[in-house]
């Protein structure tokens, strides 16, 4: 699987066009004392009509600059992030991804998710469900990556006549080539915390720093294994994702293509989404989005052609949890 911002703005989570208005209005309070000319170039794409990964990916940032980015990035989604924890833990919500995530380990044991999300929606959803998380890291208010040991967490040993054996528990597997706001640098090392420690977390933003920073130390593992795991699928599920990250297609989808069964929903098709349709003639790939901006009900599209329209909202994950499981 592979989710984006959809997944979470559905939650109330800003998402890249909240994130792009909060950002015009309180980067110019951090650059009164350095100023950036490179972001006033991003400013002035996005008033063009630029969505904020692609004004952000025309400009090399000074690295003040891109902290200030990642700052107020966090303080923007942390707030949000709470808020749904609250609701969750008060009684007041289940999160729509808690019912997916049982019904989906009825088919099996384990199963892979890549997001570029920072948020850990996925995470709590998913451990609200009863089904542990594997998310490479052991330990948990001092956590450190260690893939191997992350793994025999969930595992569990048996005897299969008188021989010891091991057989996997229910899981996750979690990838998230873009950091999360529980990663912190301490002392040169890569600490996972869940507690907000006041100190900007290890999250990659959008923009042309996002290729430089992605080949630090801290995301290599999370983004090698994220990217055997979508070369080893054999289906594939996109929930909330507009296929406009490059860093990730190249590997679940080079060419904007797809050689594999796919699903994908999502509330609007980007003009990526479409031409990822259009370029995967020869594969199952199905599509459930709405039928326009004001027009809740499902257009259902495949890549054979074929197209229906439905009065469910098939598109969301809540109504897909309804609908089709």
């Amino acid at each position: 699987m592979v989710v984006g911002t959809g997944l979470s703005i559905a939650e109330g989570v800003p998402g890249m066009g909240t994130l792009a208005a909060y950002l015009k209005a309180e980067m110019p309070k951090k650059l009164l004392t350095e100023p950036d000319s490179g972001w006033d170039a991003i400013v002035a794409s996005l008033d063009a009509g630029d969505h904020l990964e692609a004004a952000m990916e025309k400009v090399t940032l000074k690295s003040t600059t891109v902290e200030s980015i990642v700052s107020i990035t966090t303080d923007l989604i942390l707030e949000a992030e709470q808020s749904v924890f609250k609701r969750v833990l008060n009684g007041e919500r289940q999160l729509p991804f808690t019912t997916f995530i049982k019904h989906l380990m009825r088919a099996g044991k384990q199963f892979h998710l890549i997001t570029p999300n920072y948020d850990r929606l996925i995470e709590f959803a998913t451990e609200a469900a009863e089904v542990g998380v594997n998310s490479r890291f052991t330990g948990y208010l001092h956590g450190h990556s260690d893939p191997r040991k992350a793994a025999d967490a969930h595992r569990e040993a048996y005897y299969a006549g008188k021989n010891a054996a091991f057989r996997p528990l229910r899981c996750l597997c979690v990838h998230k080539p873009h950091g999360s706001l529980d990663w912190f640098e301490v002392d040169g090392k890569l600490v996972r915390c869940p507690v907000n420690i006041g100190k900007a977390p290890l999250i990659i933003t959008p923009g042309a720093s996002k290729y430089r920073e992605s080949f630090r130390w801290a995301f290599d593992e999370q983004r090698t294994s994220g990217n055997k795991a979508a070369t080893n699928a054999t289906r594939l599920m996109f929930i909330g994702y507009g296929f406009n990250d490059d860093h990730l297609e190249q590997y679940v989808c080079p060419g904007l293509k797809l050689t594999k069964p796919t699903l994908i929903i999502a509330k609007e098709l980007t003009t990526n989404a479409m031409k990822i349709v259009e370029n995967s003639k020869d594969s199952e790939v199905i599509v459930l989005t709405s039928v326009s901006a004001t027009d809740y009900r499902t257009r259902i599209i495949t890549s054979s052609g074929e197209e229906l329209v439905v009065d469910d909202q098939l598109w969301n994950l809540e109504g897909f949890n309804k609908g089709v499981l």
